[in-house]
């Protein structure tokens, strides 16, 4: 293992980035991207939209090599800890009315979110009452591995109101059960979005994995950077041996360019969806809590609620 100082991680991403003359910048340069995001991602980068995301539990039935292994409990949270969780929401959903945002409802969990549904209806069914007060509708998505995304639980997320189902395809593999999974999902639910890390060891099957996504009508592609904890640095490293690392927000793992050589192969066959770098740049800006004084306005950046339901077929 070798640690980069961050002038040269930053210099070689930059220098990397200055190569593709099609990249878009936003949010003071640390939103880079082609294409229009997902709606789910505007609250990364303004300043006062409510976005809650929830943590389910750390129940999975995948073993991701990079697992940064939240170490959640594997069990919902007891009933009480539910009704002062439900006061909180309608009270910071009532003081976000006056925001020009809409907010965004997220479950991405410590595991996988599927495990929990009926603790997600729980929640889910708070939300939806309350859009009549807040005057405006919420942008809901979920994030899966993909393993438990058959047709009755797509049709199940459907019905609990979710406009955006993520899938973490590394997660399985890149198996072929889980393509399927995202097949029947790109068929009923309003987005579909591929958010996976960029994994050196994944390089060949996220470049098969292309065409195949622009085959089944993914809109948004998010290549995440790896984040090392103490929980998966040892299986990293013994896997890697000679990997470069930094120190940004967090310690994160150096992809060798392989998100920006991704972005080169999108543009060079035309494929329709965004791809952004989801990278130490997005988690510094998302967590920073400078955001919030002094900001770049990101209008353009992302699809509308609008655009996205004038783009369904009936």
């Amino acid at each position: 293992m070798r640690m980069l100082s961050i002038q040269e991680a930053l210099k070689r991403k930059f220098e990397r980035q200055a190569q593709i003359k099609e990249l878009e910048f936003h949010a003071s340069g640390h939103c880079v991207h082609i294409g229009k995001l997902s709606p789910g991602c505007l609250k990364c980068f303004v300043p006062d939209a409510l976005s809650e995301n929830f943590h389910l539990g750390s129940a999975c039935n995948a073993n991701c090599p990079y697992c940064f292994g939240v170490g959640l409990d594997r069990h919902n949270p007891p009933a009480e800890h539910r009704f002062e969780h439900k006061a909180r929401l309608l009270a910071r959903f009532l003081s976000a009315r006056s925001s020009p945002y809409y907010p965004t409802i997220s479950f991405t969990g410590g595991g996988d979110p599927l495990l929990h549904l009926e603790f997600v209806a729980y929640y889910m069914d708070i939300y939806r009452k309350t859009e009549d007060l807040l005057g405006k509708k919420p942008w809901y998505y979920i994030y899966t591995n993909g393993l438990s995304a058959d047709l009755d639980t797509v049709l199940r997320i459907k019905d609990l109101g979710f406009n955006e189902m993520r899938f973490h395809l590394g997660a399985s593999n890149f198996s072929k059960q889980v393509y399927k999974n995202l097949s029947v999902a790109a068929r009923h639910i309003d987005v579909i979005t591929v958010e996976t890390p960029a994994w050196p060891p994944h390089r060949g099957k996220l470049f098969e994995m292309l065409p195949m996504i622009e085959e089944i009508g993914v809109k948004h592609l998010n290549l995440g950077e790896i984040v090392i904890t103490p929980h998966n640095r040892e299986n990293i490293f013994k896997r890697l041996p000679d990997a470069e690392v930094y120190q940004f927000h967090y310690i994160h793992l150096y992809d060798g360019g392989l998100v920006y050589d991704i972005i080169e192969e999108v543009l060079k066959r035309r494929f329709s969806y965004s791809v952004l770098d989801c990278s130490s740049l997005v988690k510094g800006i998302q967590q920073a809590p400078g955001k919030r004084d002094i900001h770049e306005p990101v209008d353009g950046l992302c699809e509308t609620i609008d655009q996205v339901t004038n783009q369904l077929v009936p």
